[in-house]
């Protein structure tokens, strides 16, 4: 077990390239001090331990398209998206995310998917845009999204550094060389883009096939669990 001590220098060096990246960014020391500040009060106020229980749209919405793509009551014949109905209240499309979200939250959802422009009219009804729920800047949404992904991460890490990534531990991997040629960049995120889709697809429809849903009346021990991945580039070392 990784000591507390240990634990508060790994996450001390973490705080330290949140640091670095706000300084690349031009954001001045004072108001980098401020944010932490507020970031401090927020972190550590009474019941604030769990944010993964708060509503993250755009993993609400992407849930929604990996049941619209692969659910057989929600594709036709050829394997595509099937146009659903919505008519502001009801209709088919409110079906689909009601058992992806839940009851409670299945309108604001669809709110939301609009106000994207995520999906399109057709004669028959409405239908996915693209394959992926894209991000849109830096809004609320992607915020959440993003303190997830880098809660998620050193989440991961303390965990198997307690186990000595030993044993049952969870997948931690980079591969990265220091330079690569700029003209086969955008060769690299093409191929990584395809195949982390293909490999995100994958895990997501192993997920959901054991996914529990939340109307289920069995008292069965449950945990999140899923995958984060993202490829990066930054300027040369040499």
């Amino acid at each position: 077990m990784i000591s507390r001590h240990k634990r508060a220098k790994y996450l001390g060096e973490a705080l330290t390239a949140v640091c670095e990246l706000m300084r690349s960014y031009g954001i001045s020391k004072t108001v980098a001090e401020r944010e932490f500040r507020e970031a401090l009060s927020r972190g550590y106020a009474v019941g604030s331990l769990r944010p993964s229980r708060q509503v993250r749209p755009i993993t609400l919405l992407a849930d929604v398209w990996g049941r619209w793509f692969i659910d057989k009551r929600y594709v036709d014949a050829e394997g595509s998206p099937r146009a659903l109905t919505w008519n502001g209240e009801k209709g088919t499309l409110h079906t689909l995310v009601k058992q992806v979200v839940g009851p409670h939250i299945a309108h604001s959802v669809i709110e939301e998917m609009l106000a994207r422009k995520l999906v399109k009219k057709v004669a028959s009804g409405w239908v996915p845009k693209s394959k992926v729920v894209a991000p849109s800047g830096i809004d609320i949404a992607q915020i959440r999204r993003t303190a997830t992904m880098m809660g998620r991460l050193l989440q991961t890490v303390a965990y198997n550094s307690g186990l000595k990534y030993r044993g049952n531990v969870l997948l931690e991997v980079m591969v990265q060389v220091p330079r690569l040629p700029t003209r086969d960049l955008s060769h690299f995120k093409r191929f990584a883009k395809a195949q982390g889709l293909i490999f995100a697809k994958t895990v997501d429809d192993w997920l959901e096939t054991r996914n529990i849903r939340r109307t289920s009346k069995k008292r069965i021990p449950t945990r999140e669990a899923g995958i984060v991945a993202f490829a990066f580039e930054q300027p040369s070392v040499s």
